[in-house]
């Protein structure tokens, strides 16, 4: 971490920031779209604003990529829980966009370009990076939901089992883990470099369906569909497989990353984890109508026996939709 100047910064539990957003930005232009917040810090706080230090953490993959909003400002809420005994907390996004592999590879050199990314366990990968063992989502993002050509709705509507998915293809980025669970229950797998990329393949037929999390699918296809007509959100079928999500900190950031896991703890102990969640999540649980979907669940390869059975846990918890 860094030491800031004395800026204020929107809160970062603030309302969403705009789908416009440029995916790389000026410090400026961080500020005017609520990117970077100081944990902690109120509107008279700039004496402590200038005694902050900077977390940079993964900034936006494309301007339409809002898939991290949440755990971005989960993270300024838990370290608004130690602010008090530990201080002021500014967070800033990377300079440039990066993809996994090369945030964690960020994380190794540990120089300072980004302290804090998030991801899924992984076997495959070989990191220093120090992991915050908490799951950020409670077990959302391992339910998904696909992205499909509309003109293949037809075909879809008669698959019922892991067997009949299997005829099908599915569409993943490289280097995600959720390729290892997808050729671990036996689907075909075509990996697309370039985030953007994976819904223009899409619909160009290089692959047939691109599962996304419950809370992702919706933000990523409502600002997509004027531009792309035929995407659709498939409407039958939920797969599901144990996906925690969560924070690793670059090795010289032990004390942050013990001081976030201790905010976490307590905000999953007072109610407002749960309360984060369904605030972020709820309208999507709810529009998704999961009851009503076939569940189709996959194994994990990255996880032991009794993380696989945490997904059923999950499915408990975000099948009854709260009404918040």
């Amino acid at each position: 971490m860094t030491h800031c100047g004395a800026h204020r910064a929107p809160d970062p539990m603030s309302p969403p920031f705009p789908s416009f957003l440029p995916a790389a930005v000026s410090r400026r232009q961080c500020l005017q779209f609520g990117l970077t917040g100081l944990a902690g810090v109120t509107s008279g706080g700039t004496a402590r604003a200038a005694e902050a230090v900077v977390l940079r953490y993964p900034a936006p993959q494309s301007p339409l990529d809002r898939r991290s909003l949440d755990i971005v400002q989960l993270l300024g809420a838990a370290l608004r829980r130690t602010e008090a005994s530990d201080g002021p907390v500014l967070l800033e996004p990377s300079h440039e966009p990066l993809t996994e592999p090369r945030q964690f590879a960020e994380l190794n050199m540990d120089r300072g370009l980004l302290h804090v990314a998030w991801a899924t366990p992984s076997t495959q990968r070989k990191t220093r990076a120090l992991p915050v063992r908490f799951d950020l989502r409670r077990g959302l993002l391992g339910m998904r939901v696909a992205l499909v050509d509309q003109r293949l709705l037809p075909a879809l509507a008669r698959v019922n089992n892991l067997e009949g998915l299997r005829r099908f293809t599915i569409g993943q980025g490289q280097a995600w883990p959720d390729v290892d669970v997808c050729k671990a229950n036996g689907l075909t797998v075509f990996t697309v470099s370039g985030y953007e990329n994976l819904f223009r393949m899409l619909l160009a037929g290089r692959f047939d369906l691109f599962p996304r999390g419950v809370g992702e699918v919706f933000d990523e296809f409502d600002p997509r569909r004027a531009d792309m007509p035929r995407l659709a959100v498939e409407p039958r079928l939920l797969l599901a497989y144990p996906f925690p999500y969560q924070y690793y900190f670059a090795p010289s950031q032990a004390a942050l990353a013990a001081r976030v896991e201790r905010g976490l703890l307590a905000m999953r102990a007072d109610g407002s984890f749960d309360a984060h969640l369904w605030r972020h999540h709820g309208p999507a649980v709810r529009r998704a109508r999961l009851a009503e979907r076939r569940v189709l669940r996959l194994r994990n390869p990255n996880l032991s026996p009794d993380e696989q059975r945490e997904i059923e846990a999950s499915l408990a918890y975000w099948m009854k939709p709260r009404q918040r």
